[in-house]
Formats: C-alpha cells, structure tokens, sequence
C-alpha cells in the first residue's frame, strides 16, 4: 500500500458491489486501483442502496467510507405513514411544494441543461439539487484531491466545490452518440443526448475522462476547452487455461439485461443459431447473466445461467465466446473479459469500439450475421484456427489490460494536481496536504 495521498469523492447512482454489469465493474476496479494508489476513496451514492449492510460492509475493504443521501423528510413520512401522507401532503402540497421549486431554498446550485432529447425525469433522477450540498459538505470534511462523478448526469455533485479540487467526470458513454449508434437500430435509449445537452454538462468539470480513444476524440471536438484523457478498464489476464480443460463443442456469451445485450442475443437466436447447429450438431451454448431470461427460448442445447458463482470456470471450458450486441458506445466490457480470458472472440464492431490493435486481429469482426455465424462455425471446425487467436486475444490483453498502463494518465494527472499544476480550465490548484480524515 502507497503513503496516503489525499482523498477522493466518487459520486454514483449506482451501488457497485459485487459487479453485475459493466458500468459497476467499472466503478468496482477503478476505486480499487486508486485505493491501491494509496487514495483514500469515499463512494458517494446519490440515492440510499437497495443492498444488505453485509455487502456494504464489504464494499469497505476497497473503500474508506461510503455515504449515501438519505431522502427527503416528507418522503421518509410519507413511507412510515402512507394514510397521514395521502391526507396531509396531498392537500397541503400546493402550498408548500414551491418551497422546494428551482429559485428557491432548494435551488438548482448548477448551470441549466438544455435537454432537447431523452428521457429528462430518468436523468434529473439520478442526481438532485441536493447533492451539491451533500457532497460539499463531505469535501469539507475530507478535503479532497479530487471528486469524480460517475456518468455526466451526476455533474451536479461539483456546483459548490472550491476551485482547488479537480473536477472529473467519468463519462463511460457518449451519450450524443445514441442517436446513431443505438437508436437508429431500433433500440430505445432514454439517456440519449444532444452535442449541445452533453457539451453543457461537460464543460462542469476540470477533466474528461473518456473509456476509449475513439471517444476521446469525440469528446475533445465537443469540449476543447477542456483536458481529455483516455482511461480503460484494467484486467486480470488468465494465463493458466489448458487445453484439457475446454469443450471444444461450448459457446459462451455473458450479458447482463441492458436492452442493447437483449437485442443482440435474441437477433442471435433469430438469425444464426439454427444455422451453427445444422453446421455443427454438438455445439452447446451457455448464456450467463441476467440477458438470458430476457432471451429464453425452448432449446436443449441452451444452457442458462442467471448468477455464475465461478465465471472463470465457464470462460475456461468454452471454446469460442460471442458479443452479439450490434449497437451501443463506450467500450464493450465482456469483450474484454473475453480477450482477458485468452478466449476467441467474435463480435459485432460496436461490440470490440475502442479495441484497436497492430497486426494480426487478436478477435473476429463480423458485418453482417451470415458473417458472425460462418466465423462461429469456423472456429468450432477448426482447433488450431481457435487455439492461434486464442492465443493473439491473450497476447493483446497482456499488453492493453495492465493496471499500470490503463490507469497511467490519470496517475499522471492526479499527480499534477497534488504538485499544484494547471488544471483542465486554466486554474491553478494549490499544493494538497495529506489529509487525516477523522472518520472511523
């Protein structure tokens, strides 16, 4: 463990333990580095967790402290005495109600949004007015390096900060890019944005966090006022899988139940997978995660597998792993688990966005799904086919996925930010102290 060098705020909607969907093990293994970093990391959650005390207190071997906003007093009556609530608010809610309007005690602390497209109920849901107050009043307390929020929705969380702690949003998606890249496919998006929506929340902060170049590129054109850098996520490669382990007949796909993982796999069903079993009879299909309820048809060969205990085990028999997601933007986490796994992957290109490589592909791009199944096929057919890719995804996740490369510039930037250097806006921070938080 690092000398202690400061705190950090990680502001989420989200509760992000254990890990059940990309965006979680985002979050999960990005505290986990900057603990290791020797950061004092407090998760901030915008609403109360649904999650038992237990996993909480598990949550507190990655993290120094996690706080959440508790709900309004009329919301907490309201749930202890729904009767007093139909009766007294109901009636008295015309009255009171614009006490806690925009303009008001309870004020928009932050720059307006213009929202021209999405849904805005779900977006304004996951942040409130009140978080600016909550997480100022924990930077008070722990004087932090630097608070990140997580998703450009959560910039609310920076409205009363001091100029001298850096301001990160942890954008994951770009969010101007639904338009094209999931919406034109037929999928509904309610967090889709406008250049000019994302631009707004963007310029709340000091520095960008983009998950893929690609996007960083875009996000760099949106905001170029502002400091971008490109942070992917980190991976644990599993050299240790030997061919006597794998069922040279086994696909595995893994998916949680985004919308966009649903599509994917049902347009699977639909138009590949009675063509790979005529090809190839023996094949047997795993589908892990809470996509395969979603997707179940009456298929023997199918095997589904809600909650994996040991998902290791299950990369570790299959010969072959699918992405079929076809649409969506940041960057595809179980393809990378995939390639971390040394395991032949075949995707959509939206579904390996930000993998890019030099020389030989270390993962199966396909077009169309006369493409996806024929390489399926292929690769089923074909031991030494699969076994020289397996080994390139394993090759390529040595050198993409280390710890120490990922998460290297924004070490870089914090470490700026503690000597006192510029920040993204032009500002100079002042040189942060170790601070000694007095929480237990």
């Amino acid at each position: 463990m690092n000398a202690h060098k400061g705190s950090i705020l990680l502001v989420t909607h989200l509760f992000p333990y254990p890990p059940a969907r990309g965006i979680e093990l985002r979050i999960f293994k990005l505290m986990k580095w900057l603990t290791g970093e020797g950061y004092k990391v407090i998760l901030v959650l915008s609403g109360e967790p649904e999650e038992e005390q237990v996993r909480i207190d598990e949550l507190k071997d990655v993290v120094h402290e996690v706080c959440w906003m508790r709900p309004a007093l009329r919301t907490r009556l309201g749930r202890s005495f729904p009767r007093l609530r139909q009766i007294v608010w109901e009636n008295a809610k015309p009255v009171i109600r614009p006490l806690w309007l925009p303009g008001n005690s309870l004020r928009e602390t932050s720059a307006p949004i213009p929202s021209l497209v999405g849904d805005e109920g779900r977006k304004r849901g996951v942040s409130s007015p009140q978080l600016a107050h909550f997480v100022s009043r924990l930077a008070r307390k722990y004087k932090p390096v630097g608070v990140i929020a997580e998703y450009i929705f959560l910039t609310d969380c920076f409205a009363l900060l001091k100029p001298d702690v850096l301001k990160i949003v942890d954008t994951i998606d770009v969010f101007s890019l639904k338009e094209a890249q999931v919406v034109s496919y037929g999928i509904d998006d309610p967090w889709i944005c406008t250049a000019e929506e994302e631009r707004a929340y963007l310029l709340r902060c000091n520095l960008i966090v983009a998950i893929q170049e690609e996007e960083g590129a875009v996000l760099r054109k949106l905001a170029p006022e502002k400091e971008v850098i490109t942070v992917g996520i980190d991976f644990d490669v599993d050299d240790a899988i030997t061919e006597g382990g794998i069922d040279p007949n086994r696909i595995v796909v893994v998916g949680s139940d985004n919308p966009l993982n649903v599509h994917g796999l049902k347009s699977f069903f639909e138009h590949c997978w009675s063509e790979i079993k005529l090809a190839h009879p023996a094949v047997r299909l795993d589908v892990v995660g809470l996509v395969g309820p979603l997707c179940k048809i009456d298929d023997r060969s199918v095997n589904y597998i809600t909650r994996a205990d040991d998902l290791r085990a299950l990369y570790q028999r299959s010969r072959i792993v699918i992405n079929p997601t076809v649409a969506g933007t940041g960057l595809k986490i179980k393809s990378v688990e995939a390639l971390a796994h040394g395991k032949p992957l075949v995707a959509w290109p939206r579904g390996v966005d930000g993998l890019d490589y030099s020389g030989a592909p270390p993962y199966v791009k396909c077009e169309s799904w006369k493409e996806f199944g024929t390489a399926v096929i292929s690769l089923l057919r074909s031991h030494d086919e699969a076994t020289a890719l397996g080994c390139r995804a394993l090759d390529y996740a040595q050198t993409k996925f280390d710890a120490a490369s990922v998460y290297a510039p924004l070490k870089a930037r914090l470490a700026r930010q503690l000597l006192g250097t510029s920040v993204g806006d032009g500002t100079t921070a002042p040189i942060v102290r170790g601070y000694q938080s007095s929480a237990s």
